[in-house]
Parts: C-alpha cells; sequence; structure tokens
C-alpha cells in the first residue's frame, strides 16, 4: 500500500509534465520568427544590389550605350 502512494503521485507528475512541455518549447522566442524573416530580407536585399552592380558593370565594359544596331534592311 505505500508503493501505491508513492506511485501514483510521480505518475501523475510525469504525466503533467510531457504535457506541459511542449507548451514551454512552443513559447520559447516568439520574435525569433521576426528576427529571422528580416534577417533574410537583409540578405535577399544584398543579393539584389550585388546583381544590379554586376549588371552596371558588364554594361560599362561591354560599351553599350543604350543605342541599338541598325537592322540590314533599313540600309
Amino acid at each position: 500500500m505505500n508503493i501505491r502512494k508513492l506511485v501514483l503521485p510521480a505518475a501523475i507528475a510525469a504525466a503533467l509534465a510531457m504535457l506541459a512541455a511542449p507548451a514551454a518549447f512552443a513559447q520559447q522566442d516568439p520574435q525569433a520568427d521576426a528576427k529571422k524573416a528580416e534577417e533574410a530580407k537583409k540578405a535577399e536585399d544584398a543579393k539584389k544590389a550585388e546583381a544590379q552592380k554586376k549588371a552596371k558593370a558588364d554594361k560599362k565594359q561591354s560599351g553599350d550605350r543604350g543605342v541599338e544596331p541598325e537592322e540590314e534592311g533599313d540600309k
């Protein structure tokens, strides 16, 4: 009878701990998602800026002045 008095409260405590554990992890850091999204946006903006710089450099290097070549039929 003594063992039942010890095991029952321990089993109840273990069951409650199993129920409470996921809730504790779910509320770990609610701002973490916002921080990750902000970092991802900054990285995307940096990639776009780098692509624009490369496009400008390629355009400058190729000597493209925005003038389209004449077609053969116009001569």
